[in-house]
């Protein structure tokens, strides 16, 4: 065999055989012995056959021979296998070639080379831990710095201990005003745009948003709508240097959720970067999922929009998958994101792309869809294979719900940035739903998109200038048709003295996290008509709606307590409704909140029961008082006999339970009239009362105590 040649293949540590017939080899270069512990059938033979020592050899053997036959001149390989000799593991690759006109057989010892790449790939996860370490501390640092500067309006007061640990951190941190001011920056953000060459001509905040801007595509949503962010950006200085830096961004708002203050931290993560640079895998490749990275991701997309040919992408987002680490804890978080990941594959076609792009983010290139109809099927596939619950390493079941937005190529966008913005434009819209929903990307959807921001602009003023009005709503004793409690319902009154319907603003509210002040002006102004209401009808309760956001609040407890402190009123005249949904999202929490509630004589029901997924289990383990049946089987009770038995259905467990039962939106005699008859003793809607305001709440208790005195 020619030097040339084996010089070519790269053969250090090797055995070369030449095939001389079928089946019949002669050996021309062993550089060790080790061969010989595979193919002892060839030691001081001129010409031999192997004799089956090597399973993995034979089946070589089966391609190799096909190889030959052709006559070609190339190459095929192996593969890496083990075989164990005598003395040690062996680590082969086996090689077939055809160089002028002869056919040859070689068998590479890799075992310098795979101790090499271990050695490689054992560094790169030591470094990747180091990098979760790093990130850790980012969070950390987040944290300290979000608490103190809500409670802070200014730096000054920051605690001594946090900016010891600011200035000597290892990384970046920049702190901003609402308009990204630098107010602050420690010596680090310097130190991590230092090169050994020029200094840095702008100042490192410039230079970071600059990269930030201009490498990723959610830059203006994410500054558009304070969001939270954490990625990575490339810094490219040529012909001096060039490095890698994660960045975590993050918004600091008051408790109106007026944007205050930005925190940018970032860390130089060059050595992880440049080391996933020597192992393909690695380097393409996200190690949690096994699933293309971001890199990947975008390399395809340039040359999917190369070939000009029609496709969609997805942009995938987990919804509330903080609150699952937060629960769970980060390693099941990454268990369950496996599993998401398995599960997407298995909904998309071979010559499809998924990809992880972010800590819960996926984007997919769907090659074979023309039409939106072909997105909305495999859409649909993604939601159902979701269905089916997740589970952690210690049984925990975890229900996983998508946000989905979907672009098209060439009709939303013909380049890859346009293209995902707005797929991350239709995702941020999907979010608005409680369950699993496919947004297509449109330009109504950028106009809705704008009006959503104009809305929450005006929504935060509304907070400041107090726009808002609470009416009440009468909840009437069937047998009396005498008020027995009333239900405080939130109305907005703009500058212009238009009003503002509640369906329209409290969906963005909850979204934006708004609905905590509001709610808590909810509470403080209940409390404060009860205080006028008991010189009426002292025992008469109020009713106040708690959202998701509310609930999952840790302080809500300690600011309900407080007004009804601050206003001298009875805790027994106050209830709270929770949703069926929010017993399933934070059933822990709430079970903490309506113990602590019960304790003091807070009454609680169950709004809209019976549009869920609650289980009857939680009923009976939660502190509960009254379930309300939600108007939905109210509105056609005359003609479906369906609403009819499921209406008879609530009244009979809630009265088994010792529950009260409560019907909203009755509208006509037939419907309160079957409520009565069927023991449903308490009902709320037109038929007999609109909200009212508070003054003419009082005319009606007002009325009716001197009705019942006559």
């Amino acid at each position: 065999m020619q030097q040339s040649l084996i010089q070519a293949l790269g053969i250090i540590n090797c055995a070369i055989l030449k095939r001389v017939k079928d089946g019949q080899f002669q050996v021309i270069h062993c550089s060790q012995d080790w061969f010989y512990s595979i193919a002892p059938e060839a030691i001081d033979r001129e010409r031999f056959e192997f004799a089956g020592h090597s399973a993995y050899l034979d089946d070589f053997f089966i391609d190799a021979e096909e190889f030959w036959q052709t006559g070609k001149e190339g190459q095929i390989h192996s593969g890496i296998w083990s075989e164990q000799s005598k003395d040690k593991l062996l680590r082969l690759e086996a090689l077939a070639a055809i160089s002028d006109g002869e056919s040859y057989l070689v068998i590479n010892n890799l075992e310098g080379e795979y101790q090499k790449q271990q050695q490689t790939l054992q560094a790169a996860r030591e470094l990747l831990i180091s990098n979760d370490k790093v990130l850790a501390q980012h969070e950390y640092i987040h944290e300290r710095l979000d608490q103190v500067l809500r409670e802070n309006q200014t730096l000054q007061s920051l605690q001594k201990p946090i900016q010891r640990v600011i200035e000597n951190a290892d990384f970046g941190v920049v702190i901003t005003d609402a308009q990204l001011n630098v107010i602050t920056q420690n010596p680090n953000s310097y130190t991590v745009f230092e090169t050994s060459d020029l200094p840095l001509e702008v100042s490192p905040f410039e230079k970071l948003m600059e990269l930030f801007k201009n490498q990723c595509a959610e830059f203006e949503r994410v500054i558009g709508t304070s969001s939270r962010w954490h990625g990575e950006l490339f810094w490219h200085n040529p012909p001096y240097s060039s490095k890698w830096l994660k960045l975590a961004l993050y918004p600091v708002t008051d408790e109106n959720q007026n944007l205050q203050h930005w925190i940018f931290i970032f860390s130089d993560v060059s050595r992880v970067k440049y080391l996933l640079q020597r192992n393909e895998k690695l380097n393409l490749y996200d190690n949690v999922t096994n699933l293309p990275n971001r890199q990947f991701f975008w390399q395809k997309l340039e040359y999917q929009i190369e070939k000009a040919k029609a496709f969609f992408i997805v942009y995938l987002d987990v919804k509330h998958f903080k609150q699952i680490n937060e629960l769970h804890g980060h390693q099941a978080g990454d268990q369950i994101l496996v599993t998401l990941a398995e599960r997407i594959q298995q909904c998309i076609s071979t010559t499809d792309l998924c990809a992880r792009v972010g800590g819960n983010e996926f984007g997919i290139i769907l090659t074979d869809c023309k039409e939106q109809n072909d997105c909305i099927e495999v859409a649909n596939r993604l939601i159902e294979a979701m269905e089916p619950p997740f589970y952690t390493a210690s049984k925990q079941k975890v229900q996983i719900g998508l946000n989905l937005g979907a672009a098209h190529f060439p009709s939303d966008a013909s380049d890859s940035e346009e293209l995902m913005k707005f797929a991350d434009l239709a995702m941020f819209s999907a979010k608005k739903e409680d369950k699993s929903k496919l947004c297509f990307y449109s330009k109504e959807l950028k106009e809705a998109s704008r009006y959503r921001l104009e809305l929450e602009s005006a929504l935060k003023k509304a907070i400041s200038d107090n726009q808002f009005e609470l009416y009440l709503q009468p909840i009437v004793d069937l047998s009396t048709g005498k008020v027995a409690k009333a239900e405080a319902l939130i109305r907005w009154r703009s500058a212009d003295g238009n009003l503002t319907s509640p369906d329209k603003f409290i969906p963005i509210a909850e979204q934006t996290g708004l609905i905590v002040p509001i709610g808590k002006w909810v509470i403080s102004r209940a409390t404060e008509m009860l205080k006028v209401i008991m010189q009426y009808q002292p025992d008469l309760k109020i009713s106040v709606n708690l959202s998701p956001r509310q609930v999952a609040d840790r302080h809500l407890f300690d600011f309900v307590t407080q007004a009804i402190n601050h206003s001298g009123v009875p805790p027994k005249n106050l209830e709270l409704e929770l949703t069926e949904g929010v017993l399933i999202d934070n059933y822990d929490k709430v079970k903490h909140l309506l113990d602590q509630v019960r304790e003091i004589g807070i009454s609680t029901s169950i709004d809209d029961f019976g549009t869920g997924y609650s289980s009857l289990s939680y009923l009976q383990k939660l502190p509960i008082d009254n379930l309300k049946i939600d108007r939905s089987f109210i509105i056609d009770l005359e003609q479906n006999e369906n609403d009819k038995a499921i209406i008879l259905a609530v009244i009979a467990m809630a009265h088994s339970l010792k529950l009260g039962v409560i019907a909203e939106g009755v509208e006509n005699q037939y419907q309160a009239d079957f409520l009565l008859e069927n023991k449903c003793n308490i009902a709320q809607g037109y038929l007999f009362s609109r909200p009212l305001p508070l003054s003419e709440f009082c005319e009606l208790l007002l009325a009716e105590k001197h009705s019942s005195q006559n």
